[in-house]
């Protein structure tokens, strides 16, 4: 089996009624190809760099997950079919994914989500270098 993750944007006025429908049509596809989910992350609304069926924001969702290639060819089928989801990418992570490194990421990926955010710095403030004087004075 081999390591994936599918990025895909939906409708910004998803809700969350609509969330769970499709998030549940997503996992009964990997449960059905033997897929394993390894997290999926809501990344928000954000601006589209272009319009997508009228569209200038979209929510964007991470899918991270283990499976075969039938699992791929179903899944982008259905979100494909969708009407809420504007578009999608399916990139390949890993060739051969063991049990015991699936997991480890699993693991890894629950133990991030459970991690809370460390603000105890500020962030480092950002120099900007001056432009040089330019020579020979202004021109008129």
């Amino acid at each position: 089996m081999r390591r994936y993750e599918t990025i895909f944007i939906t409708h910004p006025e998803l809700t969350e009624e609509d969330f769970s429908e499709l998030q549940e049509k997503i996992n009964s596809i990997l449960t059905g190809f033997k897929g394993e989910l390894i997290r999926l992350d809501d990344w928000g609304v954000r601006k589209l760099t272009y319009q997508i069926r009228k569209n200038t924001r979209g929510r964007f969702f991470l899918l991270d997950y283990v499976a075969g290639t039938d699992l791929i060819r179903e899944l982008e089928r259905n979100l494909r079919l969708s009407e809420r989801v504007l578009r999608f990418q399916t990139v390949k992570i890993d060739d051969q994914v063991s049990p015991e490194s699936l997991k480890a990421l699993q693991e890894a990926a629950g133990a991030e989500k459970a991690k809370p955010a460390d603000r105890s710095e500020p962030p480092a403030e950002i120099k900007v270098a001056e432009e040089p004087p330019q020579e020979g004075g202004e021109k008129a």
